[in-house]
């Protein structure tokens, strides 16, 4: 998928859910226990499941590796992780007592997690690219300054003489006027080499300028990729937590012959 479709798909199966939703919420009354209230937690657990799973087996092994770039795991997690939690979140009948209630908070937790962390990950590989592209850019267009730089001060001497050689030709300095025309020439003539030097200059300069804003950037791209691995170190346990309480919620269900398992 492309950049944030996936977002866009993932809302547009929530909107088709909310229609289901009030059609369940016309037919019958939405409760964990209802038999289509417990499909609704099923499927959304196994999103979920499939969620904190397959994206991981994509990125860290090589068994899911002929079924497509870890981009399009990426947003299939994204996907999953929203529309999952949704229909668990209708399978509560917006009851949120006890066990319950902790795993809805939980879920809901973890998807603003996911949302956080979503836009640290984006953020960060793009400052990554930008700045590593942009810098070798920069560096390139400094060392083939700096070289024109060196040219003309290397050839400024040999220059000056061989103006000063073309000029004395062309003008008799035998008279006042001569010497004088003589001199204007040279003077300009030294104006615009000067003028050239600084000119590349310049041009070095913002170079330079264009350098630190990306040193600045590297300093900001540092904080990022410390806040989403701080972001990571905290939404895994939460993530944890919230399975964990998903397995006790199930074997409650079981134990207690709930839904579908009476």
């Amino acid at each position: 998928m492309q950049q944030h479709r996936e977002l866009e798909v993932a809302f547009f199966v929530i909107i088709i859910l909310s229609g289901v939703y009030v059609a369940y919420d016309i037919l019958a009354e939405p409760a964990g226990g209802h038999p289509f209230g417990h499909w609704l937690g099923i499927i959304g657990t196994l999103l979920m499941v499939m969620t904190e799973t397959l994206y991981s087996l994509r990125k860290r092994t090589r068994l899911l590796n002929r079924y497509g770039p870890v981009r399009w795991w990426l947003s299939f997690h994204i996907v999953t992780g929203l529309v999952g939690p949704f229909l668990v979140l209708m399978h509560t009948g917006r009851q949120f007592r006890g066990l319950a209630g902790l795993t809805a908070l939980l879920t809901a937790v973890v998807v603003v997690s996911g949302f956080i962390g979503r836009y640290l990950y984006t953020a960060l590989q793009s400052g990554i690219r930008s700045s590593q592209f942009s810098y070798q850019q920069l560096e390139a267009e400094a060392a083939t300054v700096q070289e024109t730089i060196i040219e003309l001060e290397t050839n400024k001497p040999a220059q000056v003489r061989a103006i000063t050689r073309q000029l004395q030709a062309e003008y008799s300095q035998s008279s006042w006027w001569g010497r004088w025309r003589y001199g204007r020439a040279l003077q300009h003539a030294l104006h615009t080499l000067e003028k050239e030097t600084a000119g590349q200059q310049r041009q070095l300069a913002q170079i330079r300028q264009q350098q630190d804003r990306l040193d600045r950037q590297a300093a900001r791209l540092g904080q990022t990729r410390w806040l989403f691995q701080f972001w990571h170190t905290v939404h895994i346990p939460i993530g944890l937590a919230l399975f964990t309480a998903v397995a006790i919620h199930i074997l409650a269900a079981f134990y207690f012959r709930a839904g579908l398992f009476k």
